[in-house]
This record gives structure tokens, sequence and C-alpha cells, in this order.
């Protein structure tokens, strides 16, 4: 049988470890298939050159499937840290939140990451920073609200005379201004 010529291999290849990347079932297959080699002769060495894998990594799923068996080598489930407030006490907060601090007896105008870190921590218990705080109201489509103040006159009330004199400067004394 002659070697086969491929034009575009590396985009052939790239596209097969793709495919094995995105499907769990390929994934698990692909894990078996290369125990079940390790398992019949081959060196892990020899198949870690050949897929373009680690040996160790080889040498660990063959050590799964020879301990707990071949299911061993299927994607666990990682469900990551639970949330510290449950998805009930998130929609109570996003409803509180719609109303003023001072109304739960918070001296302020208008909730922060810290009124709301108090609350919390009064009301539920939990430990929240307040940069936690921030993050959880932006993440109920909240914003921070902070106060503005506003002058009751403009800031330069002179504002184009003093435009004037920095021109009539420059054009007179330019290393000066």
């Amino acid at each position: 049988m002659r070697k086969r010529i491929v034009n575009n291999k590396e985009t052939v290849i790239a596209a097969i470890l793709q495919e094995l990347e995105n499907s769990p079932e390929a994934k698990y297959y692909h894990r078996l298939h290369l125990a079940l080699l390790v398992l019949s002769g081959l060196s892990p060495k020899e198949v870690a050159a050949l897929y373009n894998e680690s040996s160790s990594t080889i040498n660990h799923w063959t050590k799964n499937v020879l301990d707990k068996g071949p299911h061993a080598l299927r994607d666990g489930i990682h469900p990551g840290r639970p949330p510290r407030l449950s998805s009930e006490k998130l929609r109570l907060l996003s409803e509180i939140l719609e109303q003023s601090p001072e109304v739960y007896g918070y001296n302020k105008p208008f909730w922060d990451g810290a009124a709301l870190s108090r609350y919390i921590h009064d009301n539920y218990g939990v430990e929240l920073k307040v940069r936690q705080c921030q993050r959880l109201i932006h993440q109920l489509k909240l914003s921070l609200r902070r106060p503005r103040i506003f002058s009751k006159g403009p800031a330069f009330p002179n504002k184009g005379v003093l435009k004037k004199q920095i021109r009539s400067c420059k054009s007179t004394k330019p290393d000066l201004c």
C-alpha cells in the first residue's frame, strides 16, 4: 500500500483535534483508545509521540482504567464553588435594591457596595466584601448611583474673559504662559 499524500495535512489534523476537544464522547473514546494501545504493549512514550499527548497523561489514563475501570476516563461534572447567596435571596435583594437604604435603617441616600455588604451581613449572616457587593449590584442589572452636586451658577462666571487673557498672554509672552 502506498503512502497517502495530503496537501493540507496541518488543516486536517487541526480539524480532527478540534473535534476531539469539542465532543465529550470523542474525548472519552480517544482516551480509551490510547489506554488500549498501552495495554496492548506499546510504551506510553511511543503512544504520546504518535498522538501528540503527554506520556504522563497517558500513564494516568491507563492507571485509571486499571484501578477504576474504563468509565473512569469519562469527563466528570465540575460544578464549581456553590454560590453564597441562593437564587431566592438574590431575587429578594433585587427588590430591596429598588428601594432606598433609609427604608431598611441605613443612613445612606443610595445603595452602594458598603451599604449592601452591611445589609447582607445583618440579614443573611453572609460576609461579602464591598467589591463583591458592587459586582452583585451590577450583576442584578442595577447601577451604583452616586450623588451629583450641581452648582447654582456657572463654574467660571468670567470664562470668556479668562480665555481672552490666556490668548493675549500666549501671543505676547509665549514663554511665560
